[in-house]
């Protein structure tokens, strides 16, 4: 079989245990990379591209939901996503070893789980995997921060000189080209006990309720939707804090690139001479760099919208997708003991649903008060 075909008639019950040939393959020992990060480099990847700006709104989050239910929440959120990565990564890596290739991008993963899967679950492979594509080459995040940024910079310099600059010229005079990030030299320690993804989570979690926590008792209900709204224009250390933050976010904004020109270069790279190969990846991160910086200076609230279309696709990408391909891939037989793995991925589905009911509703809200 072969990654790309989808005309397997063998289900995980049809074939039942895989053969010694297969339980002896080991796709991450089959990977060649020619500059893979270290587990270390990996996780700190990992880190500086979750913990985005979102932070500096969780003093916000807990005034809204509470100190007791902002901290229990915030960790029962980091353990569902983390427990969908498992899922997802989980079998991404039993298709690699079944079909022995070395590795599968996520909307393979999910292409390739329906075709494994039930039959009547095929014909959905092709649609998912294409909605999964064209979602991830949306750079959402590298919008917001662009913006985020600018209106940082642009804050902190007018207050403080005879400057009337407006927030596009900040945002043109921040744009810098994109950094890319290699994959792990050791995959495997991706998951596992301890894992990179459990300790990710695990200080987010820790810092994402710190900074909450510490900036509500500060500032009480005055808290506003940044905590860094709240910090005094006058005052030296507000605005080194606020200089960092940009800094540390700007340095950030090239990792998103990642995703979205991996997955443009894995359509079409075929098509490219292979002496060209360097010059059109640099192409498609110049062109995303204008993209972005042009539609910032444009439509400098951009943070609104996006934010409306990251309510809709991430409870889909990051809770829905991971639960179906286990699901469709566990499917008849493989859900164990009077079928708890299946009751508990109907359970974390209808979440994800309250979480893509509420997330629409505050997103529409938000536009709504923009435009008041």
């Amino acid at each position: 079989m072969t990654i790309g075909g989808t005309g397997s008639k063998d289900t995980l019950a049809e074939l039942g245990t895989e053969d010694e040939t297969q339980e002896d393959y080991d796709p991450y020992k089959h990977r060649t990379i020619s500059k893979p990060n270290s587990t270390f480099g990996t996780f700190v990847h990992v880190m500086k591209g979750a913990m985005g700006v979102g932070i500096l709104s969780m003093p916000y989050a807990i005034r809204n939901g509470g100190l007791i239910f902002g901290v229990i929440g915030t960790f029962l959120l980091g353990m569902l996503y983390s427990h969908c990565v498992h899922l997802l990564v989980n079998t991404a890596y039993k298709i690699c070893k079944r079909e022995r290739v070395p590795m599968l991008s996520f909307a393979q993963t999910v292409d390739r789980a329906c075709a494994l899967g039930s039959p009547k679950f095929r014909p959905i492979g092709k649609i998912l995997k294409t909605i999964v594509d064209y979602f991830l080459m949306i750079p959402i995040a590298s919008m917001i921060y662009m913006v985020f940024v600018g209106n940082t910079i642009h804050d902190v310099i007018n207050a403080r000189t005879d400057l009337d600059w407006d927030v596009r010229i900040y945002i043109l005079l921040v744009a810098i080209p994109a950094i890319g990030i290699t994959q792990m030299k050791h995959p495997e320690h991706y998951l596992g006990c301890p894992g990179i993804v459990n300790i990710n989570n695990i200080c987010l979690a820790i810092l994402y309720c710190f900074i909450g926590v510490v900036g509500y008792l500060r500032y009480g209900d005055k808290i506003q939707g940044s905590i860094t709204l709240n910090f005094p224009q006058d005052e030296d250390l507000a605005m080194v804090i606020q200089i960092l933050s940009a800094v540390a976010i700007l340095f950030s904004i090239g990792i998103f690139f990642y995703v979205p020109i991996e997955t443009i270069w894995r359509r079409i790279h075929n098509r490219v001479p292979e002496k060209w190969h360097v010059a059109v990846q640099t192409l498609i991160r110049l062109l995303y760099l204008v993209g972005i910086v042009g539609i910032a200076c444009g439509v400098p609230d951009i943070g609104t919208f996006v934010g409306f279309i990251g309510a809709v696709f991430n409870p889909i990408l990051a809770l829905w997708l991971p639960i179906i391909v286990d699901t469709i891939y566990r499917w008849p037989n493989e859900f164990g003991w009077m079928k708890w793995r299946l009751v508990k991925n109907g359970l974390m589905a209808v979440f994800g649903m309250f979480l893509l009911i509420t997330g629409i509703i505050s997103s529409v809200e938000d536009i709504i008060d923009l435009y008041k």
